[in-house]
C-alpha cells in the first residue's frame, strides 16, 4: 500500500511535490482538511472553464497574473488510495512535459481519461474473468486484426466490453473474441442474444485457451506492447487507453494483482448458418436476457485457419 502523502498535513496546508522537477505540483488539503492536488503554472489556460468533471473530486481552474492554478480536492479523505493513484498519474505526465503550457495539456488528457474511468465505482482488484476477456480481446486485436487493418483502424473498430455488440465491426465481417481456461476444456459463454449476429457479410469467432503461467504475460504486458505500436499518436494512445479503462483496468491501480496468461490455442470459426448459436428471431419479446455456453469441440465442421478470415 502507498504511504498517504496528506497523513502529517494540518487544514489548509501546502506542500511541494519532488523539489527536483522544474514544474510546480504540491499536496494540499483546504481549510476542512480535505485532501487535495495543485498545479501552478506559469502560462495561463487558453478556456479557464472547468468542463472536466470526477466522481467525487472537484475541479478548480484559473488564470492569475502569474499564469494559472490547478486545483483537485477529494471529497472523502477514506477514499485517498485511488486519489493518489490519479494524482501519480498526473505527476508523472507533468514532469516529461519541457515547458509549462506542454504540461497543462498533458494534464487535462490524462483527466479526460481518468473522467471516463471514474463513471463507474472502480475495483480495487480486476475479476480473472475480466483479465482473460481484455488479455483475449487484446492479443486478436494484436495478433489477427491489425495485421489485416493496421493498428489505427483496429483500434478503432474495437467496440469493448459492451456485450451486446461484437468485439471488432469491420468493413465487411464481425469478429466476437472469447476465452477459456484451457484444462476446463473449449467452452465459452455467449452473453447475448446479439452477440454471434451481424448484418455484415461474414461473422468469426476467435477463441483463446489461455492458462495461468508465471511465464506469461500480463494485459498490462500485451497494453503496453501495443501502446509501443502506435506511440507518437496522441489521439490513439488516448482512445487505447480509454477503451481499456471501460474494462475497470488501470494500470497504476492494478498491476500488482495481475495475473500472467500463456495462450495454448487459438481458433477461429466462421460463424455460418447451421452455426451453434440462438436466433434472436426465435426469442420471445418477453425474454430481455439470454446466456448459453457453446461446446466448441463439437463445432470443429465450422473451423477455419486463422489466415482465412476476411475482414
Amino acid at each position: 500500500m502507498a504511504e498517504n502523502p496528506w497523513t502529517q498535513m494540518p487544514p489548509n496546508a501546502k506542500r511541494r511535490i519532488e523539489d527536483w522537477s522544474e514544474r510546480n505540483l504540491f499536496w494540499i488539503t483546504d481549510i476542512n482538511g480535505s485532501y487535495g492536488f495543485y498545479i501552478q503554472s506559469s502560462a495561463p489556460f487558453e478556456d479557464a472553464a472547468a468542463k472536466l468533471k470526477l466522481k467525487g473530486i472537484a475541479i478548480a481552474k484559473r488564470n492569475t497574473d502569474e499564469g494559472a492554478d490547478f486545483f483537485l480536492v477529494l471529497s472523502r479523505n477514506k477514499d485517498w488510495e485511488l486519489f493518489y493513484v490519479l494524482c501519480s498519474d498526473l505527476i508523472s505526465a507533468a514532469i516529461e512535459t519541457s515547458d509549462d503550457t506542454r504540461m497543462i495539456a498533458a494534464v487535462e488528457r490524462r483527466l479526460r481519461r481518468w473522467q471516463q474511468l471514474l463513471r463507474s465505482d472502480l475495483q480495487k482488484t480486476l475479476a480473472i474473468e475480466t483479465q482473460m476477456g481484455l488479455f483475449s480481446e487484446l492479443l486478436c486485436l494484436r495478433d489477427v486484426i491489425a495485421p489485416r487493418i493496421g493498428f489505427d483502424l483496429a483500434i478503432k473498430k474495437w467496440g469493448g466490453p459492451d456485450s451486446d455488440k461484437q468485439d471488432f465491426v469491420c468493413d465487411s465481417a464481425a469478429v466476437e473474441v472469447k476465452s477459456y481456461t484451457t484444462s476446463k476444456g473449449p467452452s465459452v459463454l455467449i452473453s447475448s442474444v446479439q452477440q454471434l449476429w451481424t448484418d455484415k457479410e461474414q461473422m468469426y469467432l476467435v477463441a483463446y485457451g489461455l492458462s495461468p503461467s508465471d511465464t506469461g504475460n500480463t494485459v498490462e504486458d500485451l497494453a503496453n506492447e501495443i501502446l509501443g505500436f502506435i506511440r507518437g499518436s496522441e489521439e490513439l494512445e488516448e482512445l487505447f487507453v480509454a477503451k481499456i479503462g471501460q474494462y475497470g483496468f488501470i494500470p497504476e491501480l492494478h498491476s500488482l494483482d495481475l495475473q500472467k496468461f500463456i495462450h495454448d490455442t487459438v481458433r477461429a470459426y466462421r460463424v455460418a448458418e447451421q452455426f451453434p448459436r440462438i436466433d434472436p428471431e426465435t426469442v420471445a419479446p418477453p425474454i430481455t436476457t439470454v446466456k448459453y455456453v457453446i461446446d466448441l469441440s463439437r463445432s470443429s465442421q465450422f473451423e477455419i485457419q486463422n489466415d482465412g478470415l476476411s475482414l
